[in-house]
């Protein structure tokens, strides 16, 4: 590999030798990207396009003590009580961004959009360095001039016109939304464009949203999911009073992200085909194979951002074959420059019998194992309503695999899945977020012996779903 190459890239098979004359078999690639110490310690410009719905339950209070004062307000045709002493979920939205322009982590190099949405959208601020802090206090102060219906779309259009003009600049869009979204197809639509222009979407949920609109645009986009509660937080959960917290988090690891703009290439050879593309650490995304380059977002600094590809292969005889090439291309913010992975040889040694098949990579493999809780977890939550039973069999099923993976979180959250299917054969609404987005959060980091040697190819198909 070229020595003032930025990125330092490793191609692991799950498996050096596949059985020869046998079809359907799987093949796991894990892609290990991490930076240059020089490049890891470069700060990238950044550009953060902040979407707060501003619809009228965003008026709720859900933290403090609040007080009834006797009088009835009317927001969007509703009637509310009207209290003092507590905040509201917009006051906690006000507090978060006050607190960002406030902490000193950003500067000149850093800017920021503030966009409110309800049933339409307003940009309250266009990007502005972060140290005009009046100029953003000022665009702040407006968010509660505003309330209606929620129509997350329109607010997504603007910060996208936005944010794609920004070259050689780490990119994010975070979006706080309590509610469904009336323009849901259009939310998908536009995500798949914020992919293509390598913007991560963080999606923070409180109440009653839509929570697979939310995990598709973490996945499309390869950004994060976080579900926010009111009362207390339990493995996954996020409790209200650290949205602060989280979006400073956010930002954070959007000035960390010094690689961006990862493009990936794929060709196979007849009889072998790209199932699916995973994001497993730091955090778990499934990107949508639409179509080439696929875009797979950002590499982080002082740690290694991971990928496993999935394959199918068909029937081979004894032989050693090239079954793939990938290739890879990226931005260096911090260089202003392009850098590119010359096409890689994905090579295969078919043997005959199953001597020398059975040894799989362990780091691989739980990787791939991490990769499939979410979808088991999918699952389960799909049949709570039939067939409790079956859910409750599937929820063990993940369980069981995370407690191997050592994922602490997700476990407790799983486990309170559990019990609610038991107690009462079904999972509530916030149970179903918890574990939904909690298995597409921040993933635990594998080593090559956290899992127990001599996986057969049964087992490997038993534990991956597939």
């Amino acid at each position: 590999m070229d020595l003032n190459n930025p990125l330092k890239v490793t191609i692991t098979l799950h498996r050096e030798f596949l059985v020869a004359d046998t079809p359907d078999q799987k093949l796991f690639i894990m892609l290990k990207l991490r930076p240059t110490k020089e490049v890891a310690n470069s700060r990238p410009n950044t550009a953060v396009s902040i979407l707060i719905d501003t619809s009228g339950s965003m008026y709720e209070i859900v933290s403090g003590n609040p007080q009834p004062t006797g009088n009835i307000l009317s927001i969007d045709g509703n009637q509310y009580r009207e209290v003092t002493g507590g905040k509201s979920k917009i006051d906690i939205v006000i507090e978060s961004l006050h607190n960002l322009i406030d902490s000193g982590l950003l500067n000149q190099q850093d800017k920021v959009c503030l966009i409110q949405f309800d049933d339409q959208a307003t940009i309250l601020l266009p990007l502005t360095p972060a140290t005009q802090k009046q100029d953003l206090k000022n665009a702040i102060a407006r968010l509660k001039e505003f309330s209606g219906g929620t129509c997350m779309g329109r607010g997504m259009e603007k910060a996208l016109k936005i944010l794609q003009s920004q070259f050689m600049t780490s990119k994010r869009a975070i979006i706080f939304t309590d509610g469904q979204t009336f323009d849901e197809f259009e939310c998908q639509e536009l995500a798949k464009k914020f992919g293509e222009n390598s913007i991560p979407i963080t999606a923070l949920g409180i109440g009653e949203y839509n929570e697979d609109l939310l995990i598709n645009l973490g996945d499309t986009t390869a950004g994060r999911l976080y579900h926010i509660v009111e009362k207390e937080a339990k493995g996954t959960q996020i409790p209200v009073e650290k949205v602060p917290e989280t979006i400073f988090e956010e930002y954070q690891d959007t000035i960390n992200e010094v690689i961006n703009n990862l493009a990936m290439t794929v060709k196979t050879v007849k009889g072998v085909e790209l199932k699916r593309v995973t994001k497993v650490y730091p955090e778990q995304a499934e990107f949508p194979l639409l179509h080439q380059p696929y875009h797979i977002g950002s590499a982080i600094g002082n740690d290694e951002t991971i990928f496993i590809l999935e394959f199918d292969v068909d029937s081979r005889a004894s032989s050693r074959v090239r079954i793939a090439q990938l290739g890879l291309t990226y931005d260096v913010p911090a260089q202003n420059r392009r850098g590119e992975l010359p096409p890689q040889n994905i090579v295969v040694q078919f043997l005959a019998g199953q001597s020398g098949t059975a040894d799989v990579d362990q780091e691989v493999m739980g990787y791939v194992q991490q990769r499939n809780i979410s979808s088991i977890v999918d699952e389960a939550t799909r049949l709570a309503e039939t067939n409790p039973e079956l859910a409750e069999q599937k929820m063990e099923t993940a369980r069981r695999l995370t407690v191997r993976i050592g994922n602490q979180d997700m476990l407790e959250s799983l486990n309170e899945g559990i019990i609610e299917l038991r107690k009462t054969r079904k999972i509530s609404s916030t149970t179903r977020k918890t574990v939904k987005m909690g298995a597409k959060g921040k993933t635990v980091k594998m080593s090559t012996t956290d899992l127990d040697e001599g996986l057969s190819d049964d087992k490997i198909r038993e534990i991956t779903g597939t």
